[in-house]
């Protein structure tokens, strides 16, 4: 058999075959990863706050929905893909609070919300708003826990349990009689 191609040194031969495996190596590798990339762990978080609501004659609109203040509520809306977006609505804060937060613990088929204030220097307390916003949350069921600083401990939580097997959405109230719900 004739060459007809010009001659190549040892040396190039030789750095041909460590690139070719590399190569191949690295075509294996991404495929694998692509086909078996980790599911990622559901985060959430505290989106904005609302100011101190001014109720005038007991009722606030949101929406569309007319919600009494003497209710707490909870909004949701799941997209079917990963997404939950909530609403706490006449959630109970000082008038002052500084920095509304919230510790958001995900376990399976619990989601529980723990909000705190910063301050509580005014001598009076008030409702707000909340809305949070929790991603790569696995379709199920589950049990959604909302506590803030002045539930009272008499009375209901707010608490129920959603079904998030596709897209879907509701609202959740429980009756309030102290204050600040009133």
């Amino acid at each position: 058999m004739i060459n007809l191609s010009p001659p190549q040194s040892r040396a190039r031969k030789a750095y041909k075959k460590p690139v070719l495996l590399f190569l191949l190596i690295l075509t294996h590798l991404s495929l694998f990863f692509s086909c078996s990339s980790p599911t990622k762990n559901p985060e959430g978080q505290l989106l904005r706050f609302s100011g101190c609501k001014n109720f005038g004659q007991n009722e606030s609109l949101d929406k569309g929905h007319i919600y009494s203040a003497a209710e707490e509520c909870a909004e949701y809306f799941y997209d079917g893909r990963g997404i939950l977006k909530l609403k706490h609505l006449n959630a109970a804060f000082n008038c002052c609070p500084g920095t509304i937060s919230a510790q958001i613990i995900i376990e399976p088929g619990e989601i529980f919300i723990k909000e705190q204030e910063s301050a509580s220097i005014c001598d009076c307390n008030c409702l707000f708003d909340v809305d949070y916003e929790i991603i790569h949350l696995k379709p199920g069921v589950y049990r959604i826990s909302i506590k803030n600083p002045y539930q009272p401990s008499d009375e209901p939580p707010l608490e129920f349990f959603v079904n998030l097997e596709g897209p879907t959405s509701g609202t959740y109230c429980v009756p309030r009689k102290k204050y600040p719900w009133f």
